[in-house]
């Protein structure tokens, strides 16, 4: 990763976009809104289906997996507190917990923020992505791992009198520049997420927990701030829980213990993999 902001290969680039998340055609055909006691029963029906089988299926190569909420409604910005709620274990590629916007008919463009780790990594570090429609996708490293347990405040706003450009919030600060997302005003979604990939390689699904409180979403053209909503979604192997009116717990169904082995759940209280890739400016156009 270094000390700087970084691109993605070509290669994860195209992988991303071959699984975007369009939750629309998704929900519609295997969800089925599930509630937390469905998620919990579908979660323990994929533990008990053949390792080797669900390896290929869920966590093969290039599989992207998520936990969470992606909103209903057009947004004018997102704003979260994010906790990294237990031991991670990354085998290959990423997890991350995120807060973002994006361009909902596709998912061709994107800006989000929050926690994330690699291989290796035993704490989160903080991060944001922006992708402009049409480049790919810029990852910037914000801080390096941050305590585990402690709890981070994110927000991804459009600026007030500038109708499209937005701007990446960590702990009551300003992180990046203004970005300017075309066609975003009153037009993209929000989401809310727990994010796993599973590398280029096949093998054990990767562990995490997140936890998500005081969301608050901004509708567009509503003065009043709205508490978490949105279509509940979660893959094989993650689970959504501890669910209240603004916040949650995304995390993996079997978390990792602190040695990275796989351990039964008793109640659970994403990001481009940039490992190896050029170093970029805050400002960078070049996205997804």
């Amino acid at each position: 990763m270094g000390g700087g902001d970084t691109a993605v290969d070509e290669e994860h680039v195209r992988q991303r976009l071959e699984r975007p998340l369009r939750f629309e055609s998704v929900v519609s055909s295997s969800l089925r809104h599930l509630s937390v006691a469905a998620a919990l029963v579908a979660a323990a029906v994929c533990a008990l289906a053949a390792p080797g089988a669900r390896s290929a299926t869920i966590c093969g190569e290039g599989m992207y997996s998520y936990a969470g909420y992606t909103g209903g409604t057009l947004t004018n910005g997102v704003s979260a507190r994010i906790t990294q709620a237990g031991p991670l274990s990354v085998h290959n590629g990423h997890v991350a917990g995120w807060i973002g916007v994006v361009e909902p008919t596709a998912a061709r463009g994107w800006l989000q923020v929050g926690l994330s780790a690699f291989p290796g990594q035993t704490r989160s570090e903080i991060y944001y992505e922006v992708a402009r429609p049409g480049y790919k996708p810029v990852y910037h490293k914000v801080a390096a791992p941050v305590s585990a347990d402690v709890a981070h405040r994110f927000a991804v706003l459009e600026q007030a009198r500038r109708p499209g450009w937005w701007v990446v919030w960590v702990d009551g600060r300003p992180v990046s520049s203004p970005v300017y997302l075309a066609g975003s005003h009153d037009r993209w979604t929000a989401q809310v997420l727990g994010e796993s990939w599973a590398g280029k390689v096949s093998g054990t699904c990767n562990a995490y927990a997140y936890a998500f409180s005081g969301v608050t979403l901004h509708p567009a053209g509503k003065p009043v701030p709205e508490r978490l909503a949105g279509r509940l979604y979660h893959d094989p192997d993650y689970i959504v829980t501890d669910r209240t009116r603004s916040g949650f717990v995304a995390a993996s169904f079997r978390p990792a213990d602190v040695r990275g082995a796989a351990v039964e759940p008793s109640s659970p209280s994403a990001a481009e993999n940039a490992t190896g890739a050029a170093s970029q400016p805050p400002q960078s156009t070049h996205v997804r």
